[in-house]
């Protein structure tokens, strides 16, 4: 069967694999509207939402034409992945990502020493000292459980969904899916409501100002696609 341009794009992978920083790049090539669950369920002073309403968030946002959802939140991927037409897993090994997020501390800290904005993302409703995104301990603790923890969990609804699981293992297979659906893409239909304005991401345009980034201009053209079981 051949696979349309995608419009629903659910990005998955471990704390520190690249998600945010890939789903930038990935809504600058594709003109997508970008979407952060970290954005949604962190409220200032690091509270989680009620069950109720994180439930009636994620069917909000769902219910759009097109949209790129970023974030794990494993308890919940059926119903993103229910309703997407693409998902990306973006599995690199987990002592690469624990490397990752030990650089991403070094940095968050030297920007607050400095007292500049952040260089990388930080959820909307969190602080860059704000245990979720600072304790260095619990976020290598989770990249090096990913794959026996949260995504054992999430391999039953992988397993399930019709939208094909598009498995990427380096940064260099992400490059290469990143240039091959930002060729495909096509201006979004006109006369259809956007994704609501109020979930989509507003941080986007520091990529633009130098910030790091999937390369999009890889020499390799041919994407590496694995269906997840």
């Amino acid at each position: 069967m051949t696979h349309t341009v995608p419009l629903r794009i659910v990005v998955l992978g471990s704390p520190g694999s690249g998600k945010s920083t890939f789903s930038h790049a990935l809504a600058a090539g594709t003109g997508l509207p970008l979407i952060h669950l970290d954005d949604l369920y962190w409220r200032p002073g690091w509270r989680r939402p009620t069950a109720p309403e994180w439930e009636r968030t994620l069917e909000r946002l769902t219910a759009g034409p097109y949209w790129i959802i970023d974030g794990n939140f494993a308890d919940t991927v059926r119903q993103r992945v229910e309703r997407a037409d693409t998902v990306i897993l973006l599995d690199r090994h987990p002592w690469l990502c624990a490397a990752a997020l030990v650089r991403r501390s070094l940095r968050l800290r030297r920007d607050a020493l400095l007292g500049r904005r952040p260089r990388d993302y930080v959820p909307v409703g969190l602080a860059a000292d704000d245990p979720p995104v600072r304790s260095l301990t619990a976020l290598v603790r989770k990249a090096a459980g990913f794959r026996g923890r949260e995504l054992h969990r999430m391999r039953p609804a992988l397993a399930a969904c019709s939208a094909p699981v598009l498995r990427c293992r380096s940064r260099r297979s992400a490059a290469r899916l990143l240039r091959q659906l930002s060729e495909q893409a096509r201006p979004l239909p006109g006369g259809t409501a956007v994704t609501d304005r109020a979930l989509v991401c507003t941080c986007a345009q520091r990529h633009r100002r130098g910030g790091p980034a999937p390369d999009p201009s890889s020499r390799h053209t041919r994407p590496v696609q694995e269906r997840s079981t």
